[in-house]
């Protein structure tokens, strides 16, 4: 597996440019996955596998400052939690289109 770049156009118009995996049929149900603090999509690679090998179309993405993904704006650290958000709001909107569903599953280290 190798992360891409995606850019998912936030609330603010702005652009979230974040790394990520993709695998599984297009237009079926997408799953979001999640990594948690010291993780990247790359720790994700069973999940992934697991979830697309059972129909669904799996987006597994570096969070900001992670993995491949950009790094913090100075400007953003002070809204750390929100801007996680809003980044995870941009992607699932991202994929409202073209697919049967959507959702996101996660975890914490």
């Amino acid at each position: 597996m190798r992360p891409a770049y995606g850019a998912s156009t936030r609330q603010d118009g702005g652009m979230t440019p974040l790394a990520r995996i993709v695998a599984g049929p297009d237009g079926a149900p997408a799953l979001v996955l999640l990594h948690g603090i010291t993780g990247s999509a790359v720790s994700l690679a069973e999940a992934i596998d697991h979830w697309a090998g059972r129909g669904y179309r799996v987006v597994a993405v570096d969070a900001r400052g992670h993995g491949l993904s950009p790094r913090w704006e100075p400007t953003q650290l002070e809204r750390a939690g929100e801007v996680l958000v809003e980044d995870l709001i941009a992607v699932l909107e991202d994929l409202a289109t073209g697919s049967r569903g959507r959702a996101a599953l996660g975890l914490s280290t």
